[in-house]
């Protein structure tokens, strides 16, 4: 049976995400592994913005609201005795998420097979497909 460490879990709120997060955290558990989860402001959808403007307060405000809701998951890790760490990120989703899973040597991404962008089909959303083709780590969809 393979051990787990490290699990990376990406949400973006979406039922689907939620779903992600809720297997994260039971292999998380069964494996008593460290879980990170992550949320990325997609630059497609906000943009890149000068360093002041009322614009980057907006954005810094979004920011500030992931982080509340990133450390209530965080604390549903801890209530199962797991270690937990937050991280919002700016960028592409699938690169920062890939990237994150390199930075922080993840045995495993748990994600929702698409999120808010796409209605409950079969089909696998652009985000959760982008990290399966370019990751070399193991990745669970749900």
């Amino acid at each position: 049976m393979t051990q787990y460490d490290v699990v990376l879990v990406p949400t973006d709120w979406s039922p689907p995400a939620e779903r992600g997060v809720d297997h994260g955290l039971e292999l998380a558990a069964n494996n008593a592994a460290d879980v990170h989860f992550v949320y990325v402001l997609d630059r497609t959808r906000y943009g890149d913005t000068p360093a002041i403007s009322s614009y980057e307060l907006a954005l810094e405000e979004v920011e500030d609201q992931a982080i509340e809701r990133l450390e209530e998951l965080a604390d549903r890790a801890r209530d199962r005795g797991l270690t937990a760490a937050v991280h919002c990120r700016r960028g592409t989703p699938h690169e920062e998420i890939v990237g994150l899973a390199e930075t922080i040597d993840a045995d495993l991404v748990v994600m929702g097979k698409h999120g808010e962008g796409q209605s409950e089909t079969p089909h696998i959303g652009s985000v959760a497909d982008r990290v399966l083709r370019t990751t070399e780590r193991p990745v669970f969809t749900v």
